[in-house]
């Protein structure tokens, strides 16, 4: 009997290796921002990964920025900001953990209207 267990754990000769598939998620968000304003949203990564974020449209050049993880009671806490005008290339790209993150849009001080604003944010 023993030699039968013995084949049995030797009928391949290519190791098996666990696969994993990491799968982005693509938001896409729009607000306005008003003189001297914010916006922001709130988004859960799944998985430590990349974050980037886009600003893919805009009527003015905009401050962005992206939160890190939330600390309780601490709100939209800015790790990583840019001043960034809008492109087809990520303004910001950065590693983060899973958890509740978030991106905010802010006024850098030149707007006298409110500006509509389109990001797209990529993460696992």
């Amino acid at each position: 009997m023993i030699a039968v267990f013995a084949a049995a754990g030797c009928g391949s000769d290519t190791p098996t290796t666990p696969s994993t598939t990491s799968k982005t998620t693509s938001e896409n968000w729009s607000s306005a921002v008003a003189p001297g304003g914010t916006s922001s949203r709130s988004f859960t990564v799944n998985a430590s990964g990349t974050i980037t974020v886009t600003l893919t449209g805009a009527g003015a050049t905009l401050g962005l920025g992206v939160g890190l993880p939330r600390v309780t009671g601490g709100g939209c806490r800015l790790g990583v900001t840019v001043n960034a005008s809008p492109g087809s290339s990520p303004q910001i790209s950065t590693a983060a953990d899973a958890g509740q993150h978030c991106v905010q849009v802010y006024d850098l001080g030149t707007l006298t209207d409110p500006v509509s604003f389109a990001l797209k944010i990529d993460h696992p």
